[in-house]
């Protein structure tokens, strides 16, 4: 029997940002400005290799991207509705598989979306995947009629799931949601008692991976120019960090040691995206770049030699990379570089995982970057349990001594990291489900010292702090012209600025209740909770 997959991207958070593929997967979501567009993006690349992998069974491969069509629900039913009954009547014998790709800021909605086109289609096999299944599956799957739940890396399940016919629920990493049995109530938020992390499937060797299906989607449709070779793409060097910082799901749904492919492998595919399309620009979807400096260097070797066009984007701790291997990637075509920079505090960088003496490293291998023409942007979070006005203060006096664009987030504990548990147990987090806000710009978890109303201001004083001159130094460099021009543009927000200022001077007079951790929390070391995570 012939067999046809629809594999659905699921509609837009209206009014907000759909970034699917950032934060390991879970995506992030912002509210966009009332004159702003949300910027394209192409599905997440585990969506697109699990076409790949399907393809490679022998599956007719449908890619269904409700981002793209930018369909309300209703409307995407009925799109949906449309093009499986299309399909069928090429082959009313094909067996339907359709497979839905969750994320965290829409999952309630892409749960809702998913029991609609079961309702609709009750004979075909629907599948749910996506990171968010490992530290929230068992908070809904009693609510879903899903067929089943992916629990891991889906490229590294569908092709066991696709081989095994009439047993494809037996696979490896497939949930049964009949037969799964949930964790419940206080359990649900106890990290000592979760021990199923350790069975998330993992993909054993990233250079076997296919190539990407990029030819089942209208490439051109996400380019600004619709043209083709203008396309944003996702390449892939390794998974995982070994750094583990405590707030980051990466080492949670990727694990923390390093999984490395080939630089062969890797360079293929720059070549074959050249080649086939034109496409040159990507972005590295690896955690942390540059930490195998050897298989880096490999791979940029590689570019340069056989004069591959790219025009790149790399996540990186840079405080791990040296000088010559920054020439290197500006020499093969790295043009920005985000690095974490996080905070200006040391308890709140203790509290991370890491140490505050990187940030001396980091301004010098900064300076380097920019010396040879490469953007860095310097990413700082606001919200770990010690923060406080002072250590806000001091994070955005340091953040404007940086030679690069700076930006803020809020710190989001996200389910399962040890954070999440930690913020749990000193009472500041509440233990409910709020999927919609962990979108890394709502605040969900406070401080000791400070609500999430105050970390919702501090976010915004930081940016506006930084927006200001930022984009005043960048006009003056333009001439005078576009200086004027850009000071007018900025008026509203330097009148921002002055009420931010004003509201936090209150704030910082009137105080904020304290939350302190229990009294046998006693201020361990993270490291020092017991919490039975995979990446452990």
């Amino acid at each position: 029997m012939n067999r046809t997959l629809f594999l659905v991207n699921p509609p837009e958070r209206k009014g907000y940002s759909n970034e699917r593929s950032q934060s390991a997967g879970l995506g992030v979501s912002r509210r966009l400005k009332p004159w702003e567009n949300d910027f394209l993006f192409l599905p997440p690349p585990d969506m697109m290799l699990v076409a790949a992998v399907a393809e490679q069974q022998g599956l007719n491969v449908h890619v269904v991207d409700f981002l793209l069509d930018r369909l309300p629900a209703p409307s995407a039913h009925k799109e949906l509705e449309k093009r499986i009954e299309q399909e069928a009547a090429k082959d009313k014998d094909a067996e339907l598989w359709i497979g839905l790709r969750l994320s965290i800021p829409t999952l309630l909605v892409d749960l809702a979306f998913a029991e609609t086109i079961k309702k609709r289609f009750p004979r075909s096999k629907l599948f749910l995947f996506g990171v968010v299944v490992m530290s929230t599956v068992d908070h809904w799957i009693g609510q879903t009629s899903a067929d089943a739940i992916l629990y891991g890396e889906p490229e590294a399940i569908v092709g066991g799931m696709f081989a095994a016919a009439h047993e494809w629920k037996t696979a490896t990493g497939v949930i049964d949601p009949k037969t799964f049995l949930p964790m419940k109530g206080e359990a649900l938020f106890d990290g000592s008692l979760q021990s199923r992390y350790k069975d998330w499937v993992l993909v054993d060797n990233l250079a076997e991976v296919p190539f990407p299906a990029y030819h089942l989607l209208p490439l051109e449709r996400y380019s600004l120019t619709e043209k083709t070779e203008d396309c944003f793409v996702y390449v892939t060097a390794s998974r995982g960090c070994p750094i583990g910082c405590t707030m980051c799901p990466y080492m949670l749904h990727e694990g923390r040691p390093l999984r490395i492919s080939t630089a062969d492998r890797v360079v293929q595919e720059m070549a074959w995206l050249n080649k086939t399309w034109g496409i040159h620009k990507w972005r590295f979807r690896d955690p942390n770049f540059g930490f195998n400096r050897k298989l880096v260097r490999e791979i940029l070797t590689k570019v340069v030699d056989q004069n591959i066009k790219m025009s790149a984007t790399v996540e990186v701790s840079l405080e791990v990379v040296d000088d010559p291997l920054i020439e290197l990637m500006a020499k093969a075509g790295v043009k920005t570089i985000t690095t974490g920079i996080e905070t200006a505090d040391a308890a709140c960088m203790e509290s991370i995982g890491q140490k505050l003496a990187i940030n001396d490293k980091l301004r010098q291998k900064i300076a380097v970057a920019n010396a040879l023409g490469i953007h860095v942007y310097g990413t700082f979070v606001i919200g770990a349990p010690e923060e406080t006005w002072d250590s806000v203060e001091r994070t955005i006096d340091y953040s404007k001594t940086m030679e690069c664009e700076c930006t803020f987030t809020i710190m989001t504990p996200f389910p399962g990291t040890p954070m999440y548990y930690r913020a749990l147990e000193e009472g500041l987090l509440n233990r409910e489900m709020t999927y919609d806000k962990w979108d890394s710009y709502t605040p969900t978890v406070r401080s000791r010292h400070l609500t999430t109303s105050d970390l919702a201001l501090a976010r915004w004083w930081a940016r506006l702090e930084l927006i200001v001159p930022y984009r005043l130094a960048q006009a003056k460099r333009e001439g005078g012209s576009a200086y004027r021009k850009q000071w007018a543009k900025l008026v509203p927000r330097q009148l921002a600025l002055r009420y931010v200022r004003a509201a936090v001077a209150s704030r910082r007079r009137k105080g904020s209740p304290t939350v302190m951790p229990p009294a046998n929390f006693t201020d361990r070391k993270l490291e020092k909770i017991t919490l039975s995570l995979r990446s452990e």
